[in-house]
């Protein structure tokens, strides 16, 4: 008896072994297949072709930031980037020498000089993505569309006023508003206003809209937030008489106790998703957890949205939560529901594993797949890490999570094997296709 019963627990051990390595490695085949899809990529930030010697000074650090920690997927020493290296500059080595890394810098030189103005688009064409949007404020060489698309950075637009009581609360938000300050300067240097505008009427009407409508005519296909890194995400619905106030009020150069200011925050925001809904913009936020040391993650969840996702004059503006929360990626999922949400899992692709971001993937396949959205968030890092390499890296490991998360799926018969591929094809690409109406070969 006693033998019968080891032999069961034996086989019932087995068993489970089997099922659990089953359950960790993605349907062959299926991966293959997302392998081969092109790819839209909803976030990231590439750069563009550089001469030697030039550079892109929307990724300066201000040296009043302490350097960043990067997770352990994109420290220096991650094995992974041999293989980019191997596949993108015919890298040969399996080590980390100082020698072999100067030689890889060199390597990788010769071939931007060599593509040139092509460069940005070459390397789209190894990480197997079609097109990718890219964040910034200007494009430069190369990016230049139908492989690249612009998603313009219109988060200036919400700190018009003193910001010097703002910038006090730690160096990371200082060196934000600096920047937001310039590149606010530089859109009213374009508009040839010369200084802010004396209303808040004035500031919408001769500002903001023009601005919203001649990015749209220049190709912009969204515009982008990133306001939790500055404040709370909580955009509360105030009358517009009080933002007119707190604007009348400080446009002369005092800068306004925070809740005053908040205020005239919270009606800029709605106000420019509004605008940007009936010149047809999506409107992409960062949600979740954010880079630097100084990030408040506790006001960036993006149930603090919800006044916002639920206002009835907004239902003609798409929101596409970028990063898709983590780690309140659960919250997204049930936001999804709403009909003008959408979300990302990039970065995912590289702050979680593998195993973890399929998890995500399959909750919010399970719910709302027509709201899923792939993207990198690739950028640069360093030298050696650059765009390139983090495209690569999260590029792989999107596909490998997807794959797992089909494949899971299908083994417990919620989806067919035919399902899987179209969904597939969804994430990767066919959503972004309709969400945004590209027209693509």
């Amino acid at each position: 008896m006693n033998k019968i019963l080891c032999a069961f627990r034996l086989l019932t051990i087995l068993l489970l072994a089997f099922n659990i390595k089953a359950q960790t490695v993605p349907d062959p085949s299926l991966l293959a297949e997302i392998n081969q899809i092109k790819a839209i990529d909803n976030h990231a930030h590439p750069l563009p072709f550089l001469k030697e010697g030039e550079k892109d000074v929307e990724f300066d650090v201000p040296e009043s930031i302490p350097p960043l920690s990067p997770p352990v997927r994109l420290r220096p020493t991650n094995p992974e980037y041999l293989e980019a290296w191997r596949v993108l500059y015919g890298y040969k080595y399996t080590d980390f020498s100082e020698a072999h890394l100067r030689e890889l810098v060199a390597m990788k030189r010769r071939v931007i000089n060599e593509r040139g103005a092509d460069y940005p688009a070459w390397v789209l064409d190894r990480l197997g993505i079609e097109t990718m949007f890219a964040n910034r404020i200007t494009m430069g060489r190369g990016l230049t569309a139908p492989r690249f698309r612009w998603v313009w950075h219109a988060n200036p637009l919400l700190f018009p006023l003193n910001n010097e009581e703002a910038k006090k609360s730690n160096p990371q938000r200082e060196a934000d508003f600096t920047t937001d300050e310039k590149w606010l300067k530089d859109f009213l240097t374009e508009l040839k206003l010369g200084e802010l505008p004396d209303t808040l009427d004035n500031y919408v009407n001769k500002l903001i809209v023009p601005l919203l409508e001649r990015r749209k005519k220049d190709g912009v296909i969204a515009v982008k937030f990133y306001a939790a890194y500055m404040r709370s995400l909580e955009f509360a619905d105030l009358p517009e008489a009080e933002a007119r106030r707190v604007y009348a009020k400080y446009a002369g150069g005092n800068a306004p106790p925070a809740t005053e200011y908040k205020a005239l925050q919270d009606y800029l925001f709605r106000r420019i998703a509004l605008e940007c809904g009936r010149v047809g913009l999506a409107v992409h936020i960062h949600v979740g957890a954010g880079a630097g040391p100084f990030f408040y993650n506790s006001t960036a969840s993006p149930f603090l949205l919800d006044s916002v996702l639920n206002d009835p004059k907004l239902r003609k503006t798409n929101f596409v939560l970028i990063h898709g929360g983590l780690p309140f990626a659960q919250a997204t999922s049930f936001l999804l529901g709403k009909p003008n949400v959408y979300a990302d899992f990039s970065s995912q692709t590289f702050l979680t594993s593998v195993r973890e971001l399929s998890q995500v993937i399959r909750s919010w396949l399970g719910r709302f797949p027509e709201k899923v959205l792939f993207g990198t968030d690739t950028y640069p890092l360093t030298t050696t890490i650059g765009w390139e390499e983090i495209g690569w890296l999260t590029n792989k490991s999107a596909r490998q999570a997807l794959a797992l998360a089909l494949t899971e799926m299908m083994k417990d018969g919620e989806i067919t094997r035919e399902r899987a591929s179209e969904l597939a094809r969804m994430v990767l690409r066919d959503n972004a296709v309709k969400l945004y109406g590209l027209k693509l070969n």
